[in-house]
């Protein structure tokens, strides 16, 4: 129905030119034209542009228009166009502005090249030879093209092209070795653009006025004319005596031997700066490397620290019941006397003064440890000085205890499990007419315990709780 009203809208605005007939078929599809020109455009105001210019379209071919054309289907198809042709326009646009931008810095740096070259330029050229300046001239300040370059110089335009090539890459290695560094193609293309200025229009004039008088000149203008024909004097004749001279052609081969040498000579140098470089680089790393293991490692060993420091702190406070311990120790010892037997009292007596004595000694051995990068303490002399003479079981704890723990207590994962050092022998106690056996140990964290049991061998209990031995480091 809508495509009927629309038809009909459309003829009545052929047939009649109907502003109000306009009117109402753009109120109806403005909105779809703008979606999908704002779709392709993505800028609101481009998007009107589109718009605007499809009704333009459909104003200029609505007369020609078929009767049964679906104005939906066309407005949308002539959109689509729209917006393509627009979108092309813009990138095209773009395109120009960004080559004019890239034209107008090009030209600032041959400005900049043509200021830096400028004062040395023709003391470049004059120490080219003979056929290399013609072709830098030929083809920078004449502008003549490569074949005509070639054909001046009898060359082919390969050949030519390479003769020019050389002599630039001549001028280049000149500059920088005067601490101007450009590319050729930047002195090429600064040469070809400033080298040649115009000169004042008179001056055409009055040269030819002069070189038609017979080349008579005046003042300032016949001193410079005298001097350089002077010179070009000179030089026939110094070239003529050069060439009389044998001895040029033994000279020249060791002054080309010895620019040679040089040039290697300063290559030579620069490889072993760029070695020295490099060598420092590759130490730099590895000290980098190593500073990054030492700080991995330091991280580690001040955990380790913090940890042995709390459990020093343990056993401490388990060292001030010793000295209780001590004397209730030689009390139950004066009464039992050494040849009778122990009782369970006894023995638990007996185990008590055994842990306290061995904790104490624990204390002692973690403080060594501590101050010596967590090694563990190989005889009790060591740890000796760490432990107070009151807290002390005996003066010498060797009778009571063996060291079994050999090692760095901080490689130790699990220090509750691993036996430091352990009693010297078990001792029996008979219990309703039972035996039994019992032995002191001492593990790696500071606590003490107390094996009981029927048989006198504890190996297996302590192979259970025995560290294996350090590796041996190459």
């Amino acid at each position: 129905m809508q495509d009927q009203e629309a038809s009909a809208l459309l003829r009545e605005y052929v047939r009649d030119g109907s502003e109000e007939a306009c009117a109402t078929l753009v109120s109806r599809h403005v909105n779809k034209v703008y979606s999908f020109a704002l779709r392709h455009a993505r800028n609101p105001h481009q998007a009107e542009e589109i718009t605007q210019a499809v009704f333009v379209i459909l104003a200029r071919k609505a007369a020609r228009l078929k009767k049964q054309v679906i104005l939906s289907g066309w407005l949308y198809h002539t959109a689509r166009l729209s917006a393509l042709t627009f979108v092309r326009s813009e990138i095209r646009r773009a395109h120009r502005e960004k080559e004019a931008q890239l034209e107008s810095q090009n030209q600032d740096t041959d400005s900049r090249v043509w200021a830096d070259i400028a004062p040395l330029l023709d003391d470049a050229i004059s120490r080219l030879n003979e056929n290399d300046r013609h072709a830098i001239v030929l083809r920078f300040f004449d502008g003549k093209s490569m074949s005509e370059v070639g054909s001046n110089l009898g060359l082919g335009e390969a050949a030519a092209k390479m003769r020019v090539s050389r002599a630039v890459e001549k001028l280049r290695v000149f500059f920088f070795r005067r601490g101007i560094a450009h590319s050729g193609a930047a002195l090429a293309a600064a040469i070809s653009a400033h080298s040649v200025h115009a000169s004042p229009p008179a001056l055409a004039k009055s040269i030819a006025a002069t070189a038609a008088a017979g080349g008579a000149a005046a003042g300032g203008t016949a001193t410079i004319v005298k001097g350089v024909l002077t010179a070009m004097a000179w030089t026939k004749i110094k070239t003529a005596i050069a060439g009389a001279i044998v001895i040029g052609s033994i000279v020249t081969p060791i002054l080309v031997q010895q620019q040679a040498n040089a040039r290697i000579f300063r290559a030579q140098a620069e490889l072993d700066s760029q070695r020295a470089q490099l060598a420092d680089m590759r130490a730099n790393r590895d000290r980098l490397d190593r500073l990054t293991q030492s700080i991995a490692v330091s991280q580690k060993q001040t955990d380790d620290l913090q940890r042995l420091r709390t459990e020093t702190a343990a056993l401490r406070e388990h060292a001030k019941e010793i000295p209780k311990l001590k004397e209730e120790y030689h009390d139950l010892k004066a009464k039992l006397g050494q040849d009778q037997p122990m009782t369970p009292e006894a023995m638990k007596e007996q185990a008590i003064a055994t842990m306290s004595a061995g904790r104490s000694w624990m204390i002692g051995c973690l403080a060594y440890a501590e101050s010596h990068n967590g090694q563990f303490p190989t005889n009790f002399a060591q740890a000796a000085s760490d432990v107070s003479e009151q807290s002390k079981f005996g003066a010498n704890p060797a009778g009571q205890y063996d060291i079994v723990f050999q090692g760095s207590t901080s490689a130790l994962e699990k220090p509750s499990d691993v036996i430091a050092f352990q009693g010297a022998e078990p001792w029996s106690v008979t219990t309703d007419g039972q035996e039994r056996w019992a032995k002191a140990y001492v593990f790696a964290d500071g606590h003490a315990e107390i094996q009981s049991q029927t048989q006198s061998d504890f190996s297996d209990f302590e192979q259970l709780h025995t560290a294996a031995p350090p590796a041996d480091t190459p």
